[in-house]
């Protein structure tokens, strides 16, 4: 069973970053399958996860950039980014220590910290954007944010 079910729920109306979440939920639902071993086969899984983070988050950022978002909402944004890499990076390094619980912590702390950001924080981003850009965020189903 997949730890992170893709669905429409996630939309944010960008579809390139909505492309990318989903993209970010088969590379967690791998980890999510690796995590039971401690080779390689986890190891490439949670590489695999962290350069397309990266990428992800540099792309909604230079995007963010671009549609000329509020520097105040952007600066948080990428405050956010850069804190969910060092949790990752610690739980990672705990897993790598020994840690029995570190990769379901790991797993858990992805998980609940991507429903949460995509939901609220790329959807504001979202609704933004397409205020900039002069468009409706799909169905105006993102407004009450």
């Amino acid at each position: 069973m997949a730890a992170m079910q893709w669905s429409v729920d996630f939309y944010t109306g960008l579809p390139e970053i909505d492309r990318q979440h989903e993209e970010l939920f088969a590379l967690v639902n791998r980890l999510h399958d690796a995590r039971t071993h401690r080779n390689e086969l986890l190891d490439q899984a949670f590489g695999d996860l962290c350069d397309y983070i990266r990428d992800h988050f540099s792309a909604e950022e230079s995007f963010m950039d671009q549609a000329s978002l509020d520097p105040a909402y952007v600066a948080r944004h990428r405050a956010a980014h850069a804190n969910f890499i060092m949790r990752i990076n610690e739980l990672w390094q705990a897993h790598r220590a020994g840690s029995d619980e570190a990769a379901d912590d790991l797993l858990a702390f992805l998980i609940a910290w991507l429903r949460e950001h995509i939901l609220i924080t790329d959807r504001k981003m979202a609704v933004a954007a397409h205020h900039h850009l002069g468009s409706d965020a799909p169905h105006n189903q993102f407004s009450h944010f």
